[in-house]
């Protein structure tokens, strides 16, 4: 208990320190922390001397953390998270009775696909509880969940940060989605159809080309993309006009072959796998609400 309440031991110090470990720049931790350069340059030296260690090395423009920092990052990152959750600890959620909103980062297909079920649960039933939708790219949905803009991201998200927590819902994989009326050939599609017609493209950032197009430059062959857009929901309905193809997730094809009479068929190569997961900061990990949410999203992807 007395190194518990020694004047050496300052929880400022150990927020000074989590930030240098994730911004790797004094100016940048200083930002985050909302205090000036010099009062992190003056925290970073009692650090020093507490740890005996430089604990930092500069590199270039960047600080790197000696081994004796790496390995305290962990620990003190989950003492603060423990820290945090402790101080703000809800008792418990009764969405039938407790107003909460929440904010997801997700794709438009997934909304289509997964999320149905809560949303119409909170306007069918007698939850008090809202949902506000987000479509982000990867790099700032994992911003989002830090600066807590975000409750929860939904998605192929392979790459995590060591406060992240992750929960597996289901694999995916892609199909060939088209309008038989337009586009006359009978699935399963060959190779010579899948790459005669012309395809309009989902991509997340815009671009105009995918793993498809690598899938094909292997089999010495190419696709034309015609269009591209970052509106999976919009390809369906463009289709049902256009004498076009298009590579979707399965589930979401399925989802609009049947409401808008489009053919479904197996792409003619190998196109493997993928997991979607939820992901949020380890923070709500402990939160009766959060935990909530997560249990009703699993509750759906089960089902699919």
């Amino acid at each position: 208990m007395k190194a518990i309440h020694s004047p050496a031991l300052d929880l400022n110090l150990i927020k000074v320190l989590d930030a240098l470990l994730e911004t790797r720049s004094v100016s940048r931790a200083a930002e985050t922390l909302g205090v000036s350069q010099s009062a992190v340059s003056h925290s970073l030296g009692r650090l020093r001397l507490l740890v005996g260690d430089p604990l930092f090395v500069r590199t270039g423009n960047r600080m790197e953390p000696t081994p004796r920092a790496q390995r305290l990052a962990e620990p003190l990152r989950d003492l603060l998270i423990g820290a945090a959750r402790a101080l703000s600890a809800e008792e418990g959620f009764d969405p039938l009775r407790e107003e909460r909103s929440f904010t997801i980062s997700t794709s438009d297909s997934l909304q289509a696909v997964l999320l149905t079920g809560i949303l119409r649960d909170a306007a069918e039933g007698d939850l008090r509880v809202s949902v506000a939708l987000r479509s982000l790219d990867p790099d700032a949905m994992l911003n989002a969940l830090d600066d807590g803009t975000v409750d929860l991201a939904i998605g192929y998200i392979p790459e995590l940060r060591r406060w992240h927590d992750r929960q597996f819902l289901y694999r995916e994989t892609h199909v060939c989605l088209f309008n038989p009326a337009l586009v006359p050939v009978v699935p399963p599609i060959g190779l010579e159809d899948y790459t005669r017609y012309p395809h309009l493209m989902p991509s997340l950032r815009g671009g105009l080309s995918s793993f498809v197009d690598d899938e094909l430059a292997a089999l010495g062959t190419r696709r034309r993309v015609a269009a591209s857009t970052t509106q999976f929901l919009a390809i369906p309905m463009i289709l049902t006009q256009a004498p076009m193809l298009t590579t979707l997730p399965a589930r979401l094809a399925q989802v609009c072959a049947g409401a808008l009479g489009l053919a479904v068929s197996p792409l003619p190569f190998e196109s493997g796998d993928y997991e979607i997961s939820m992901v949020w900061h380890r923070r709500n990990s402990g939160s009766p609400s959060h935990g909530w949410l997560r249990q009703r999203i699993g509750d759906e992807a089960a089902k699919l």
